[in-house]
């Protein structure tokens, strides 16, 4: 795990010699690389790296030249069949000077080129020159797990980097790309390709790229598959059994390190589910992972000690004294651009607290995307149902959840909350039945926040077909959500929190192989009923407590509602109603939300989160 750069300018349009630029594009990315750093230069190009060692601790020094010094590789990421891949190119006569699987990788590219990417299970974002065709070929793994952010500027000039912030001292175009910035605003995060910046973009998950001087081109090398409505015949113990034996495979090959690993531990399904498989083939105690919060009803700690009790592993429980008026300076370095998910805070410690044991922690993100546990899933089933009531009558319920008080505790302790979660969705779809994803502001909301006349473009994911069945609707939010909220979000959010802390974090659900069987299961095998995750509930069934295979989903939150009614109160008026700050956003209904919220009316905490979060990144990236 590290952090990658590149520049390649041969018209000299950088004023200053390119180790001088590397060297500082190094330094932004140290934090992921805090082992090792290094630079190679060529006549018009420089590759940077800072190393994170967890394999070959002595050997493997990048960036890496092969044996007749043709092709240079920087790499980030883990390839966890390197062992097999090695096997099979020495059969084809390829010696290795190393033991990684850097060395490897770079061998696949020689010997394949592209193609490569078929034979690769693991996380990844590299790039390799080729010295003697002056071609650039970078690629990035099919779920999107590890970054890759690149401009062009004029005369040739072409950058790419693990961070955004590394690109900073280039002559790019910095300028604001308004759609991203409707996009932050409407869904918490930006989708890429784009980025909140004109000139920069994000390499797309399962996408590689060719660079020469008369350009560039992008290619997909890898697709979800379609769901295989034949398998419904497939009997449930046959598919639970083949899945356990996917998920025990994912987790045997994430084992493979030269430093100590542990895992997160929520207690919820899916961390759970990995410490069991974790369990049944580790042949050293497993240390796990989890911190507790004040207020109850977001604190899963009690949760995660019980599963940890029942596996019997070496748990660890950080009880964290929450500073987020502190934190969101930390995080908008790290995170490089608008980033509205505050699940972030808590990830943040939870890493910074993993590091303190281990170098290398696995993780359950992915399974809800895979196997419909996001409770909108059903909801958007369920609303099906409830749009035959007449409209007169679900128009009244609107109003009448409108006036009572939602309070700030988390959503699933509050039938309020929760009812006006549905009617809000009830509504949206309403006015755009391709509406498939959750939104902080509506499309309505967004000319006045932004001052804008109205009409313009809402920063949505564009016009959608629907199917006609509800099932339908349902599988295509997962299949949005495996495409741009998983990479996206909750990915990203997982990459920028670790490596701040030097910390490497693996998903066994993001194996390929297992992606593609659960996006080839039928809905019947995920969604029974209100049961999430059924198949994963049936195939673990005999392996954890009863409560954990039970529990309803519960998102990693945290009270931010309750912030704003304290310590990030002050630092809101500071940051976006001061009449001293550049405005992005409307101050007049950014103060009419806070005082809402403060009134106790309506639970603005996490739309106040994003104007905050969106105009500290202003001030600290102006700085830059």
């Amino acid at each position: 795990m590290c952090g990658i750069c590149g520049v390649i300018d041969f018209d000299g349009r950088q004023g200053k010699e390119l180790s001088a630029v590397i060297r500082d594009m190094i330094g932004r990315l140290k934090h992921r690389g805090p082992d090792a750093d290094g630079y190679w230069l060529d006549r018009g190009i420089a590759l940077g790296h800072a190393r994170l060692s967890i394999i070959d601790l002595a050997g493997s020094v990048q960036p890496m030249l092969d044996g007749l010094e043709r092709y240079v590789i920087t790499f980030n990421g883990e390839i966890y069949n390197y062992v097999e891949l090695r096997r099979d190119l020495e059969d084809q006569g390829v010696t290795f000077k190393t033991n990684g699987d850097t060395e490897v990788l770079l061998a696949a590219y020689i010997a394949h080129g592209p193609e490569c990417l078929q034979r690769l299970n693991g996380m990844f974002a590299f790039a390799v020159w080729d010295r003697k065709e002056q071609v650039l070929f970078a690629a990035r793994d099919r779920m999107g797990v590890k970054p890759f952010y690149y401009g062009q500027g004029e005369g040739g000039l072409f950058a790419f980097a693990s961070e955004l912030q590394a690109l900073k001292g280039l002559p790019l175009d910095f300028s604001i790309n308004t759609l991203s910035l409707r996009q932050y605003l409407r869904h918490g995060f930006i989708w890429s390709p784009e980025t909140i910046f004109q000139g920069v973009k994000e390499l797309r998950p399962a996408h590689y790229l060719l660079w020469n001087r008369q350009g560039f081109a992008l290619h997909q090398y890898w697709t979800l598959p379609a769901t295989r409505p034949d398998w419904l015949k497939k009997p449930e113990q046959e598919v639970a059994a083949e899945l356990r034996d996917l998920i025990g495979s994912s987790v045997n090959l994430r084992l493979r390190s030269d430093v100590p690993v542990g895992a997160f531990l929520s207690g919820g399904l899916d961390s759970s589910i990995v410490v069991s498989a974790m369990s049944a083939r580790s042949k050293t105690d497993i240390h796990t992972f989890s911190i507790g919060f004040a207020q109850g009803t977001f604190d899963e700690s009690p949760f995660a000690r019980e599963v940890a009790e029942y596996l019997r592993t070496e748990h660890h429980e950080g009880h964290e004294d929450l500073r987020p008026e502190e934190l969101i300076f930390d995080l908008v370095k790290h995170y490089g651009q608008p980033y509205g998910d505050s699940s972030a805070i808590p990830t943040w410690y939870l890493c910074r607290e993993t590091r303190k044991h281990v170098v290398v922690a696995l993780s359950g993100d992915g399974a809800d995307e895979l196997f419909c546990g996001y409770r909108r899933y059903y909801a958007r089933r369920l609303l099906a149902y409830y749009q035959r009531i007449p409209l007169l009558l679900r128009d009244k319920v609107w109003t009448l959840l409108e006036k009572l008080p939602e309070g700030t505790g988390y959503y699933d302790s509050s039938i309020i909350k929760k009812l006006r979660l549905f009617a809000a969705l009830e509504q949206r779809v309403r006015k755009d039945p391709a509406d498939i994803y959750p939104a902080y502001f509506t499309a309505d909301d967004l000319p006045g926040i932004l001052n804008e006349k109205t009409g313009q473009q809402p920063g949505g994911i564009g016009q959608l077909t629907l199917p006609n069945d509800a099932e339908g609707v349902v599988e295509m939010m997962m299949h949005s959500d495996l495409l741009h909220y998983l990479p996206d979000d909750i990915l990203a959010k997982v990459d920028r929190a670790s490596m701040a802390h030097g910390l490497e974090v693996r998903s066994p659900f993001m194996d390929y192989r297992l992606v593609e069987f659960a996006c080839r299961l039928p809905l019947a095998f995920k969604l029974q009923g209100s049961t999430s995750k059924y198949i994963l509930r049936k195939a673990f069934a005999g392996s954890l407590p009863p409560r954990s295979l039970s529990r309803a989903k519960h998102g990693f939150a945290v009270p931010v509602g309750d912030w704003f009614q304290g310590t990030l109160r002050e630092l809101f008026r500071d940051q976006v109603l001061s009449g001293n700050t550049d405005q992005f956003v409307n101050r007049n209904l950014a103060e009419r939300l806070l005082a809402e919220h403060q009134s106790g009316k309506t639970d603005h905490g996490h739309r106040l989160w994003l104007l905050l979060f969106l105009h500290v990144w202003q001030q600290w990236w102006r700085e830059q």
